[in-house]
């Protein structure tokens, strides 16, 4: 089985859990849960120890990339207008309407009491025209005054953005979903490489130890003795050295093992009498069994 597979047999339910999740910041507990369960399904189906550990740190790599991955939606906002209402309501007066205020009270105050004495005497034409002009301005003043109190409040009502605003990205089930399949494809193709890999050494360890014919091991018994003669008799021919190493790797390879007398059981070995114990052919075992006699000096 491949992960692709474990993966769209749970693609309902990763979709709703991506759904409940909301934001992005809630994706990664999800998508941690998602890996983790992909994995120990993928254990009990695979055979292959090689292939378990890379799904193992390829997973563990995934989790690693899920803040990388493209899960934002749509940008939804949010916007109040708290305090708005309040900055409208009331009359700010400020140092300019307060002058302008006082000023026309006074003036207004000194026409009035001007036009009052005058007329105890008898309206005058100079307490008139005294009068007049300073009730013009008192009024003027006040005009001001109020002008100035109510634009600079209608200024802050209008003018200023008092609302709150909130940015929400939400998460895109859809979106999270082709790339975490784009991304389990993507193992799938290391995965099927590993065991693939695997598949051809476990064939090379199985073809190198083939079992070796009857035929084949009494040659090879017979070289090496052969070598191990001229080893002897010519002690800086390295070439003979050489023969018998090569030999002794080959027959290892196919779980056969090459014993010098000493280094194994007396019976493996036919004796001859001599002074000097010497192997003068080794024996071939295999997994503890004869199955090519040696021969060897015995010495005193």
């Amino acid at each position: 089985m491949e992960m692709l597979q474990i993966l769209e047999a749970d693609k309902e339910r990763i979709l709703s859990e991506l759904a409940k999740a909301g934001v992005p910041e809630k994706v990664q507990p999800v998508l941690d849960k998602t890996f983790d369960r992909m994995l120990l399904q993928y254990n009990e189906e695979c055979d292959e120890e090689r292939v378990r550990d890379a799904a193992k740190h390829m997973l563990q790599t995934a989790k690693a990339l899920v803040p990388l991955v493209d899960t934002a939606g749509d940008a939804k906002v949010w916007s109040s207008d708290r305090g708005a209402g309040a900055s409208q309501a009331g009359v700010k007066m400020t140092v300019p309407a307060i002058a302008c205020l006082i000023g026309g009270i006074l003036f207004l105050a000194g026409a009035v009491l001007g036009l009052a004495v005058s007329a105890g005497e008898g309206l005058k034409l100079s307490a008139l025209m005294g009068s007049i002009p300073a009730a013009i301005l008192g009024g003027a003043l006040l005009f001001f005054a109020g002008r100035s109190a109510f634009s600079g409040n209608a200024g802050k009502g209008s003018g200023a953005d008092t609302s709150d605003r909130q940015v929400e990205i939400r998460v895109e089930p859809e979106k999270v979903w082709g790339c975490l399949r784009a991304l389990v494809l993507s193992m799938d193709k290391s995965l099927r490489e590993v065991g693939e890999m695997a598949a051809y050494e476990k064939q090379q360890i199985n073809a190198s130890q083939e079992s070796v014919t009857s035929e084949e091991t009494e040659l090879l018994s017979g070289i090496l003795e052969s070598a191990y003669c001229r080893r002897e008799e010519e002690p800086g021919d390295d070439s003979a050295q050489e023969m018998i190493s090569q030999i002794r790797y080959y027959l290892h390879c196919r779980q056969i093992e090459v014993v010098d007398y000493g280094g194994g059981k007396r019976e493996w070995f036919e004796l001859l009498p001599g002074g000097t114990m010497t192997t003068l052919r080794p024996a071939l075992v295999r997994d503890g069994t004869l199955i090519r006699k040696g021969l060897a000096v015995a010495g005193q």
